[in-house]
């Protein structure tokens, strides 16, 4: 889990299948739009990135959301008191530290999207065949 600092507390986020669905109820996206309709992360033509949470008072709201429910999820997680409100997250959040907070709760989420167990991610990519990766690997320069 990783652990976020506002205010002078500082509490585990936690992201699972049941906040994936709260985030699709609440904010109304896929974990995958977050970056999109929550930061409001932009590239242009020239690559030039723009950060829409820095502008825009909506999307530091649905920021304040996505705290509360990941942040929710990993008190209760811990044992601790699922506490957490969008008034108290707002009250606490530094304007300055918005996209650093964006940053924190959507590494969560890839920690959570990641695959855990090799025995998943053998049945996602299939089995390995080690006779052929014995050949790549004496193909590569070096070997």
């Amino acid at each position: 889990m990783t652990t976020i600092q506002m205010g002078e507390r500082t509490f585990p986020l936690l992201f699972t299948v049941a906040e994936m669905l709260q985030i699709q109820q609440e904010i109304g996206c896929t974990a995958s739009e977050l970056r999109e309709k929550v930061l409001g992360y932009e590239k242009d033509d020239d690559d030039n990135v723009t950060w829409g949470i820095l502008t825009d008072a909506e999307k530091a709201g649905k920021l304040a959301t996505l705290i509360r429910i990941l942040g929710n999820a990993g008190l209760e997680e811990t044992g601790e008191d699922p506490d957490l409100t969008e008034k108290w997250i707002l009250r606490h959040m530094r304007p300055g530290m918005l996209l650093a907070y964006g940053i924190v709760a959507m590494s969560e989420i890839l920690e959570g999207m990641s695959m855990e167990s090799p025995g998943l991610q053998e049945a996602v990519t299939g089995p390995v065949d080690e006779i052929l990766e014995e050949q790549n690997a004496k193909k590569e320069p070096g070997n």
